[in-house]
């Protein structure tokens, strides 16, 4: 459906077709997660004109559509171009357009500043992790920076105005009406040194390597390692910086983010004890049904498109079904060894961080 005609629809055609996404999954490798974003926009805009004229009739509904946008944009916005490739751009274009409609977000600031000291951008990346360490952003926990994050945002706010202090001084050696004798001897090496300390810590501890048993951080080059020399019968489930892998024997899937991200989350947090729900997963889904839940039918359709993936490259059966509280649950049964590796900068990952 043409971006136009999605903004033609009303309230109601645009739950309906939000549902038939989250129900049907992605069917190309383009536009699932842009026309989500897309029904949210105007379905924000559309809300917004209303509870202005009417008052607070429509506040509730503003402000719940409100945090589905910020949230896609935050999580998905890496993504709209090609449903399973990251794009910087996208990701920045979408960080921005998030902050914009909601400021206490030190997650999309600390993006934004990763993003920014990625492509050389310094003196944005100062300004970003400056924003993302600020304590009067926080306001939902969904949004803040866990311990790692907030350690990581420190050193890339030190090293970026390093660079900055680094790159101020070999400007002011250039000028030439002002000749460096006259300026007091800028002795640069130990903040060189520092700054080369600093890169090297944040490259050997860039991504979460997560075992049932272990959480450690570890630099992409031992996740690379690791995925190329992974043992028999273990599930790799590898987030990096491009796309999101799933290996098993030798044999590989690229898979959207919404399956690598309900697959952690069967992983890491979901036991026969304590099985995943509609209910307990209702934000991998957006809007809720009439019950104020996800619909069962989008819930169960959505396990049966992720056994698809995880048996395109013969997984054994690894999640099993069974009743909880009155609801179809589904949880890992650990029947194989895993590893999850996905980056500190994760939008997505603190809920399987523990402090380390």
């Amino acid at each position: 459906m043409r971006t136009l005609k999605i903004k033609e629809l009303t309230l109601d055609e645009l739950e309906e077709l939000e549902q038939d996404l989250h129900e049907n999954g992605e069917k190309s490798d383009y536009g699932y997660y842009k026309q989500l974003v897309t029904i949210y926009e105007t379905m924000y805009k559309k809300l917004k004109s209303l509870a202005r004229k009417n008052g607070p009739e429509y506040d509730y509904s503003l402000q719940y559509t409100k945090k589905l946008l910020v949230t896609h944009l935050i999580k998905f916005g890496t993504y709209l171009k090609m449903n399973h490739f990251k794009d910087d751009l996208a990701a920045v274009e979408s960080l921005i357009k998030a902050i914009g409609l909601e400021q206490k977000l030190p997650i999309a600031y600390y993006r934004l500043g990763f993003l920014a000291y990625k492509h050389g951008k310094y003196g944005s990346a100062v300004r970003y992790f400056q924003q993302a360490l600020d304590k009067h952003l926080v306001d939902d926990p969904t949004c803040a920076l866990n311990q790692q994050q907030k350690f990581h945002a420190h050193m890339y706010l030190a090293n970026s105005a390093l660079y900055v202090a680094s790159q101020t001084y070999e400007t002011i050696e250039k000028l030439p009406y002002s000749p460096m004798e006259q300026l007091p001897n800028p002795e640069l090496s130990p903040l060189l040194e520092t700054l080369s300390s600093n890169e090297n810590y944040l490259r050997n501890h860039a991504f979460y390597k997560i075992t049932k048993n272990k959480t450690v951080t570890c630099s992409k080059e031992a996740c690379e390692d690791l995925y190329e020399n992974s043992e028999n019968n273990e599930l790799v489930l590898y987030f990096n910086d491009r796309e999101n892998i799933l290996l098993f024997n030798g044999e590989e899937v690229i898979i959207t983010p919404t399956q690598a991200n309900m697959i952690r989350h069967f992983l890491l947090s979901s036991s026969r004890e304590n099985p995943c729900t509609r209910i307990t997963m209702r934000d991998f889904f957006g809007r809720t049904g009439s019950d104020g839940e996800v619909r069962k039918k989008t819930f169960i359709k959505s396990i049966e498109r992720l056994r698809v993936s995880l048996r395109s490259i013969d997984i054994p059966e690894i999640i099993d079904v069974t009743q909880y509280r009155g609801e179809t649950g589904y949880y890992f049964n650990d029947s194989i060894p895993y590893t999850v590796m996905f980056m500190v900068d994760d939008a997505f990952g603190n809920d399987y961080v523990p402090s380390l």
